[in-house]
């Protein structure tokens, strides 16, 4: 079987003040500590669970790139003394102050295949707005660094509050280099940030007029949309991303990672003392568990396969869960049809057209 490995690094420099992740400033006491309790937990999973073929591995964060090689080399070869695809994405999140070319080369040696540059912006001014640590001749310069090195490449970029033509003045930038992915998110003002506290506000409008921009700008670029916020050169889309999407076998290991194994949903604890004094104590930070009934799993994986441009092949999903989708959510389908908001095509049920995109919320709120 198949299976999907997710690392959770939740130390950062500071708290950016759109984050809404269990993140920590950098304690290299409770660093050491927390290294030791993520070794563990992979070991212990792994030595109960060794029959999977492991095809992808993501760092995330936090800022993974605040680990040094050594560290880096501990966690990667915790997994690799089992079963890895030949073909495994290695990817790590990295932060454009990190990204030297020494620190580039370690990566490369070590064995990472893609990595995930923090850019966010171009433009001094916006990166001062969300308190970035870079300024925009360190995006070029960590761009430059990593493209020599590595040929699987994505940047990071928020837009959505910003004036039109700094998000104009950002796109032509990025296409200036060979990216073969781009992830764009909306800036979120999500319940316990700093923006939210601030009461900082996007105008729908703008958000609108900048989305429908950025589609259609990458596309003329061959940098295509395959998920609401995602795009990929042909051959790039992220296999990590992709198996949450296709709501494959994932496991998550560190602070408040998720997994989702045999229907099985699982999530860590998001204390950072609780889960390094759990694990070393030989307990599971394991604090949730639900296993998905067929009908939670059908109306999840149609959810979350909606969200990608090719939506649901209505003959794969059928298969893959022993149902009729349509007949499922006959009611829910006709009423999406008739608005406009989905449509069926060569077998197949998608998000009408990128506008609708950006009410995909709402859409498939009727679904759960």
């Amino acid at each position: 079987m198949n299976l999907y490995v997710y690392i959770h690094i939740p130390f950062c420099y500071k708290k950016c003040p759109y984050c809404s992740f269990i993140s920590y400033e950098k304690s290299i006491s409770t660093k050491h500590l927390y290294l030791k309790a993520l070794v563990k937990e992979i070991e212990s999973f792994f030595l109960k669970n060794n029959s999977y073929k492991i095809e992808t591995i993501y760092f995330g964060g936090g800022t993974p790139s605040l680990l040094k090689p050594e560290e880096l080399v501990l966690i990667l070869n915790t997994i690799k003394k089992y079963h890895i695809s030949k073909a495994c994405e290695i990817t790590i999140e990295v932060n454009p102050n990190n990204a030297t070319k020494n620190y580039l080369q370690k990566l490369k040696e070590i064995g990472f295949t893609r990595i995930s540059l923090g850019i966010q912006s171009f433009n001094n001014q916006k990166l001062q707005f969300l308190q970035r640590l870079h300024n925009a001749q360190e995006s070029f310069r960590a761009i430059e660094n990593t493209i020599e090195l590595f040929n699987n490449v994505s940047i990071d970029l928020i837009y959505g509050f910003e004036n039109f033509n700094i998000l104009q003045e950002d796109l032509n930038n990025a296409v200036l280099f060979p990216l073969k992915h781009i992830s764009a998110y909306i800036l979120s003002i999500e319940k316990g940030t700093l923006f939210y506290k601030q009461k900082v506000y996007l105008q729908e409008e703008n958000v609108e007029k900048q989305f429908l921009y950025l589609i259609k700008f990458l596309k003329k670029h061959n940098i295509n949309q395959y998920e609401i916020s995602n795009f990929a050169k042909k051959g790039f889309e992220s296999k990590h991303n992709q198996a949450y999407w296709q709501n494959y076998d994932y496991i998550g290991f560190g602070l408040s990672a998720s997994s989702h194994i045999n229907s099985v949903r699982y999530k860590n604890t998001d204390n950072l003392d609780d889960y390094i004094n759990k694990v070393l104590s030989d307990k599971s930070p394991v604090v949730y568990k639900e296993r998905l009934n067929i009908d939670k799993q059908i109306k999840e994986a149609f959810v979350i396969g909606l969200r990608t441009i090719k939506g649901i092949n209505i003959n794969n999903f059928n298969q893959r869960y022993n149902c009729n989708i349509e007949e499922i959510f006959k009611k829910e389908l006709s009423k999406h049809y008739e608005l406009k908001t989905l449509k069926k095509v060569r077998g197949s049920i998608k998000i009408a057209n990128p506008k609708k995109l950006l009410i995909s919320n709402y859409i498939l709120s009727d679904f759960i």
